[in-house]
């Protein structure tokens, strides 16, 4: 039988300067992230994504621009080091959001539920695809290129 994709939430958060947040883990040093996190049975995907957010980074009043109108499935590679929990799933499909949040990076706070990342940054949007492990860079490249835009018209919007 093949192994299920586990649920997932992934936050691309923005701020006025159309910086996005990214997180290094504290288990692969050196890659840089999006906030992300699993959806609880029951649970509904942009509930999941303002728990997760709150969990991972402290930031609990950002605003949802823009929910990805598709999942997007990412396969873990063999390689990987997985987790008891993590083992049973072939990869991960993810529900994204685009968020606004104009905190810094001073702000956040990492350590409210199990910590997942040393430091959080923000870069400028293209950056992340440098940034992220090699298996994910496919998914940040679909979602710089539907989010660029949007950050583009939102904060244009919030000028005038």
């Amino acid at each position: 039988m093949e192994k299920p994709y586990r649920k997932n939430v992934g936050m691309v958060v923005f701020n006025a300067r159309g910086e996005v947040l990214v997180g290094e883990r504290t288990n692969f040093r050196g890659s840089w992230q999006f906030p992300q996190g699993g959806i609880d049975d029951g649970e509904e995907a942009d509930s999941a994504a303002a728990r997760e957010l709150y969990e991972e980074v402290g930031v609990s009043n950002a605003k949802i621009v823009y929910e990805y109108p598709d999942w997007i499935r990412y396969d873990f590679p063999d390689t990987l080091p997985l987790n008891k929990h993590l083992r049973k799933f072939k990869g991960q499909t993810q529900k994204w959001f685009l968020l606004f949040w104009n905190g810094s990076a001073e702000d956040c706070q990492l350590d409210i539920h199990e910590r997942e990342f040393e430091q959080v940054r923000f870069i400028p949007l293209r950056d992340c695809l440098s940034t992220v492990v090699s298996f994910k860079r496919d998914v940040y490249g679909r979602l710089v290129e539907a989010f660029e835009p949007i950050i583009r018209s939102y904060l244009d919007s919030e000028r005038r």
